[in-house]
């Protein structure tokens, strides 16, 4: 292999190589970018003051239809909507409460609040 061969075949390699690497790093900025865009339009349609409480007074535009479509759950692009993920957020913290409250003992808890009720009558009669 001569030396032009070698030199423009590296070439190629090299090339392809950042070719790929570009092509790849623009794929994940595109798609972050719609997920940021994505968010943003949730957050911004939970944050409207006009709508705060009754979500029939936002304005009839298109976007907020769609951004009501995604966070509500109907439709999408992204799959399962914010509503979803929240109330499965809501319903495992509920889960664990009730796990908690089942599988606490009373004694315990009345036994800390009595030494919890102890330290603060020392701590008032020192001062």
């Amino acid at each position: 292999m001569g030396f032009f061969a070698g030199f423009f075949s590296g070439f190629a390699l090299t090339t392809s190589m950042l070719y790929l690497t570009i092509q790849v790093h623009k794929s994940n900025r595109l798609a972050q970018k719609q997920a940021i865009r994505e968010q943003t339009q949730a957050i911004s349609y939970l944050a409207l003051s006009r709508g705060a409480y009754d979500r029939r007074l936002l304005p009839a535009d298109r976007d907020a239809e769609e951004v009501s479509a995604q966070v509500m759950g109907v439709g999408g692009a992204s799959g399962t909507g914010m509503r979803d993920q929240l109330k499965h957020q809501w319903n495992e913290e509920v889960r664990k409460l009730a796990r908690k409250a089942y599988e606490s003992r009373w004694e315990d808890v009345r036994d800390t609040a009595v030494e919890g009720w102890k330290g603060v009558r020392r701590l008032v009669k020192r001062e």
